[in-house]
């Protein structure tokens, strides 16, 4: 019985938290429309819906060099809702991502190409998920430990006359595996966490975070597996700390690049909260290159939902499907790369969302809107001693 009041309550916080729907009446017309500057936003560079065409421009002047030429129908969604079809059109499914080269930085230039060392990566992720909610979830350090996972090939054959054969040729890209080693809160409410809710994240540790890197080391293929003993209701925490390790992953150009240097990269996610499919936008830009090869990106990022329909989990096994009205998300966050880590020495990231959706059991032409907001931030670091395992 125990076990299973603890189990409920990990799950309802996590509800609360990473859902964020706050049901409120659009009081006679007169409550404008929620958007991400008004949630908060004040740190991002672009207008909140500049989507693709509005990244690029940005990009672009920032670095003196002349905008792209408009195209009819290029820009993003009005209301950050594609039409049926468009998203395929924008971004075929048969591609896992898409990069166009903006600008190519200045002289020196020189090509940045990912080449893990095969060593294990030991870091530690701080991830935050706040919404607009009464209820947030603590800060939680992660310890994690990223590997390439080796394949599991034949022995070593061998020619006619004995001797070893040549290697099979390298598959394309590496297939890494991010386990979690320890799960702690970083941060306390005044009164401290329960015991049994700290107890629930420990539990966390041995979960794992599965998905491929391409040579241009841009990110896909995502699978999470939830260690055995877990509340199904944590299942969101790891999709945010998958989420924070796709969004600092810097796919890189296949051209040299100098310091200035702009690329757009489009690919696919769903979003925690509300499983919402989008096509996520993120504009790179080169700030910094050391002479040891280190790299400091920083990083802006869009989002727009594919589809307007949304699916909420109401409690376990209670899935409600409703009609999504509006939805922007922007994000801003900075990297520092070298060409033989898996993940980024130092990163940042903060993601705001704020969608608005037709409450679950409305009647017909009710004027009411539900809010769903949201705001992940994540950090790579250095270890710290509290999730070292």
């Amino acid at each position: 019985m125990q076990i299973g009041m603890r189990g409920r309550f990990a799950r309802t916080l996590v509800m609360v938290s990473l859902l964020g729907l706050v049901a409120g009446c659009e009081e006679e017309n007169k409550k404008e429309s929620v958007s991400v500057s008004d949630a908060g936003a004040e740190d991002a560079s672009l207008a909140p819906n500049a989507g693709r065409l509005g990244a690029a421009l940005a990009s672009a002047v920032a670095v003196g060099g002349p905008p792209p030429t408009p195209k009819a129908g290029d820009g993003p969604p009005e209301n950050g809702v594609f039409a049926p079809g468009a998203g395929e059109a924008a971004l075929p499914k048969a591609m896992n991502y898409k990069t166009e080269m903006l600008t190519d930085g200045s002289e020196p230039r020189v090509l940045l190409t990912s080449k893990p060392d095969g060593k294990e990566q030991k870091t530690s992720v701080l991830l935050s998920v706040r919404t607009g909610g009464p209820q947030g979830l603590p800060t939680i350090d992660f310890g994690m430990s990223f590997k390439i996972e080796k394949a599991k090939g034949d022995k070593p054959k061998k020619d006619a006359a004995g001797a070893e054969a040549a290697p099979a040729p390298a598959p394309v890209g590496s297939a890494v595996i991010a386990k979690v080693t320890s799960a702690v809160p970083a941060s306390m409410s005044p009164g401290g966490l329960p015991k049994e809710l700290i107890e629930e994240f420990g539990k966390l540790k041995g979960s794992e975070i599965r998905y491929q890197l391409s040579p241009t080391n841009a990110f896909s293929g995502l699978t999470i597996q939830m260690a055995k003993g877990v509340d199904a209701g944590l299942a969101p925490i790891l999709d945010a700390l998958a989420e924070t390790v796709a969004l600092l992953t810097p796919p890189l150009p296949e051209k040299p690049v100098g310091v200035g240097a702009t690329w757009m990269v489009a690919d696919r996610f769903v979003w925690t909260g509300a499983k919402i499919p989008v096509l996520r936008y993120r504009v790179f830009k080169v700030e910094k290159i050391e002479a040891n090869g280190t790299v400091s990106f920083s990083v802006d990022s869009r989002q727009y939902a594919e589809e307007g329909t949304v699916k909420l989990t109401m409690g376990p096994g209670q899935e409600v499907s409703t009609p999504l009205d509006a939805f922007e998300s922007a994000g801003k966050g900075t990297i520092v790369w070298d060409a033989a880590g898996l993940v980024p020495r130092e990163g940042e990231i903060r993601q705001k969302l704020v969608a608005q959706v037709v409450p679950p059991g409305a009647p017909p032409g009710n004027q009411q809107r539900a809010v769903l907001q949201s705001e992940l931030v994540g950090r790579f670091q250095a270890p710290t001693a509290a999730a070292a395992p």
